[in-house]
């Protein structure tokens, strides 16, 4: 079995910056950035995660190359249905307590560029086509539920569903949407991350917020 590391490597993940306006409707929040046409409607009274302390949480990493991919990010934002979740756990493997929504913009650098594909988005967090291939290597509680094309009006990737066990051996659901824009210059990702059995008690809500996930690039 793979040993999981307790935070992503940044170095796939892609950039997203979000700022929340409340709609007209009472049940739903829009997590939007208009610079890069990107938004996600997340409902309503969940706790934000603004993007200074995310970058803030994200500035405090001593990953290899932590800092060029922080200030390649153009804008990233957190909802969290637990209002006592800190901004540093949404970079975390660990299993949050109900639900947390994750959605980053980053453009990005040559090596970026040379090494995207649907695979590598698909491995954002997690080394997912590895244990696809080979299920021995696979974590011991993982299991596709999905996985399919995602495309928007300037950019396309994929989204994909599954049950992995963290780092405690606590069963955790993940909705991943990865893009890269069609000049394959920037990317685009939202995560949803929720205990499984949280997941399955609140599986539609969470996977509308999925579905809303939108991406019309720059004005």
């Amino acid at each position: 079995m793979q040993k999981l590391s307790k935070r992503f490597a940044l170095g796939t993940l892609m950039a997203i910056s979000l700022f929340g306006l409340t709609s007209c409707s009472q049940s739903q929040i829009y997590a939007a950035d208009k610079s890069s046409g990107v938004y996600v409607a997340v409902p309503n009274g969940w706790h934000k995660i603004s993007t200074k302390q995310l970058n803030s949480a994200e500035a405090k990493s001593t990953a290899e190359g932590a800092a060029e991919r922080l200030a390649s990010v153009i804008w990233q934002e957190a909802y969290t249905t637990y209002p006592e979740t800190i901004p540093s756990s949404i970079f975390s493997l660990e299993a949050p307590k109900g639900a947390v929504v994750y959605v980053r913009v980053r453009d990005l650098n040559y090596d970026d560029l040379n090494s995207i594909s649907y695979n590598s988005l698909r491995n954002l967090i997690l080394p997912i086509t590895t244990w696809l291939k080979d299920p021995e290597k696979a974590n011991t509680k993982f299991v596709l539920h999905d996985d399919y094309e995602r495309v928007e009006k300037i950019a396309r990737g994929v989204r994909t569903i599954f049950t992995f066990g963290d780092p405690s051996g606590i069963s955790e659901t993940v909705d991943q949407t990865a893009l890269v824009s069609d000049d394959r210059s920037r990317i685009y990702v939202l995560l949803i991350r929720a205990p499984t059995e949280y997941y399955k008690k609140h599986g539609p809500e969470l996977q509308a917020i999925g579905d809303s996930f939108t991406v019309r690039g720059n004005k």
